[in-house]
């Protein structure tokens, strides 16, 4: 279901896991500009780098897209599956992507994650871009990914914790995780997530793998 605009908007506070996943992404766009890696699909319009940082175009992001700070963790795990090819020609991210890849991988996890979301065009002006290129996004996304949007409750919890131990050292970077195992996924979104809520009903220990994600995730989402 989409979400309607609001003329009046409160301003909380961004979670934790906001700019936990802008400090990744940042220094993943400062290896691929030194290494002059990109993927020319995500790449900004006639070759320009976007005037707002990664962590101010994150908070931008949470405080009127109207996700969950779910989202964002699966963002990240979008991101990494990307990054890491899996088969599949890997996405690059530099500073001239990555800005369009953090508002795609958003609204896609927000399609698949959230009942009540904003459709493509508001994602657009939150995000800077044309409804066109927006829509252009999305496809690319989700065709780098095979459309693998299915995050298993165990894999959610693995990368909440490594966004929670982020947070909690800046001696070093932490390595990407493992793709997680694709599952059976419906081609339409609506369709996945009722799936995956009669699993959770039949199945006793996916409910307790979700419970263990909800208790890594209440770090980061504070």
């Amino acid at each position: 279901m989409e979400r309607r605009a609001s003329s009046k908007r409160a301003s909380p506070a961004p979670p934790k896991v906001v700019a936990v996943l802008a400090g990744l992404l940042e220094r993943a766009a400062k290896r691929g500009d030194a290494d002059g890696s990109s993927s020319a699909a995500f790449r900004s319009p006639g070759g320009r780098k976007p005037e707002i940082g990664v962590r101010r175009y994150a908070e931008r992001i949470y405080r009127y897209a109207g996700c969950s700070p779910a989202c964002f963790v699966v963002a990240y795990a979008y991101l990494d599956r990307l990054a890491l090819g899996d088969g599949e020609e890997a996405v690059a991210v530099d500073s001239y992507s990555v800005h369009r890849l953090l508002i795609t991988s958003v609204m896609v996890a927000a399609k698949f994650m959230d009942d009540i979301h904003y459709n493509n065009a508001y994602f657009a002006r939150v995000g800077g871009v044309e409804v066109p290129e927006m829509n252009g996004l999305e496809l690319e996304f989700l065709f780098a990914l095979r459309f693998r949007l299915n995050v298993t409750p165990d894999d959610f919890a693995s990368y909440c914790a490594t966004l929670e131990g982020e947070m909690t050292t800046t001696a070093k970077t932490p390595t990407p995780l493992s793709p997680p195992t694709p599952l059976m996924v419906s081609s339409e979104e609506e369709e996945g997530r009722h799936q995956r809520e009669r699993q959770q009903k039949k199945d006793p220990t996916v409910v307790v793998a979700f419970a263990a994600a909800r208790i890594s995730v209440a770090e980061i989402t504070q």
